[in-house]
């Protein structure tokens, strides 16, 4: 990765090379690969992708029924990150059935 250098730090793509921020330092670099929606559905490679993300589905429908039946008990307060940590509390729970 390529670090810019100039006045004007640039974000976003331009003339296929992505411009963007990592740990404050303005980066660029070529866009492009990583895997297409196309690819995940239909490749015999990406099954162990689809069952992943049918397992984070299950815990996210899981997570938002919890935070909606004790939606009535912290009205008014604010938890930080509360969906993340319900994801990771329900995510480590999906481990431990067998099913």
């Amino acid at each position: 990765m390529a670090q810019q250098r100039g006045i004007i730090p640039l974000i976003g793509t331009l003339n296929g090379i992505n411009f963007y921020y990592l740990n404050g330092k303005p980066i660029a670099r070529k866009a492009g690969g990583g895997f297409t929606r196309k690819a995940i559905q239909t490749k015999s490679s990406m099954q162990h992708v689809r069952e992943n993300a049918t397992e984070f589905g299950h815990c996210s429908v899981v997570n938002k029924a919890f935070r909606s039946v004790l939606g009535l008990f912290y009205k008014g307060y604010k938890f930080t990150h509360f969906h993340s940590r319900l994801m990771g509390l329900f995510t480590r729970l999906k481990v431990l059935d067998t099913v």
